[in-house]
Formats: structure tokens, sequence, C-alpha cells
């Protein structure tokens, strides 16, 4: 018996030549495009908070206490996504992030990642992915009437 598995764009084959069996896998639908986690932030300055990132589905903007962000995906890996965002740099106060998530196929759907503001401040986070493609709607009281990511 001869057993080929190939891999292609379109996902996994696995031929067994005897009696002409082909499977046929999905392919890996890892990333973060079209999806919303909730996360808990970590700063350097001692402050930690809740935020929700919200990737739109066309894979280039990120919101996020009431922020908007400009990402991109770095790393194509078999079950995880690297990518990289940076809200307008050519404003007073600025943030860039990078994160990775776990895939589809993995249990606990995971993100996690760095950021740093204009400031210097620094930031850790992670997260769960959510239910529902967009994050509930924030409440100012409460995030306060300060962003959280440019204390």
């Amino acid at each position: 018996m001869s057993v080929k598995i190939i891999q292609s764009k379109c996902g996994l084959v696995l031929t067994c030549l005897l009696g002409q069996i082909t499977l046929l896998a999905a392919p890996v639908q890892a990333g973060v495009e079209g999806k919303s986690y909730d996360v808990n932030v970590n700063s350097s300055q001692g402050d930690n908070f809740t935020a929700c990132f919200e990737f739109n589905a066309n894979g280039s903007s990120l919101r996020f206490v009431g922020l908007d962000a400009t990402y991109s995906r770095t790393n194509l890996g078999r079950d995880q996504r690297n990518w990289q965002a940076v809200t307008n740099p050519n404003s007073e106060e600025s943030i860039a992030l990078s994160g990775q998530v776990r895939g589809d196929f993995v249990p606990d759907r995971r993100i996690s990642g760095n950021a740093i503001n204009s400031k210097g401040t620094t930031y850790t986070f992670n997260g769960t992915l959510l239910s529902e493609p967009t994050c509930p709607i924030e409440i100012e009281s409460e995030i306060g009437p300060e962003n959280p990511f440019f204390k």
C-alpha cells in the first residue's frame, strides 16, 4: 500500500493508492481577519486593563479602545499567524502593536503580543477569541476619560 500526502494552497490531499481513496482536508484557517478578541493588557507603568481587539474581515483595520490601526500579517505559519499594527504615526499620540494568534484548529484560540506607545510605555497582552466577530460597545466609564494605551 502506498500513501502520499500533498500540501497545496487548497489544503492537504491524502491519496491512498490501494483502492484509489482520496481524502481532502480544508486549508488551515488561522488568522485574525473578521475576528474579535477579549484581551488583558499589562503596562510597564503598572496599569492593567482589558480591551477588545476587533479585526475587520478584509485584513487591514484593527479597532481597539476607540482607536483605529492599520495591520498586516507578517508570517503565514501552519497554525500561527503573526501580525503588526500601527495607529496614525502622524498624530501626536500613536501606538504600534505586534502579536500572534493561534489557529482555528487549536482549542484555546489565543492571542498574545506586545505594544509600545509614542511616549515609550510598553504593553503586553493576551486574550481569547470572542464568539461574535465584533466587540461589544465600550462605555467611556469603563475605560475612563483617557485612553489607557496613552497613559
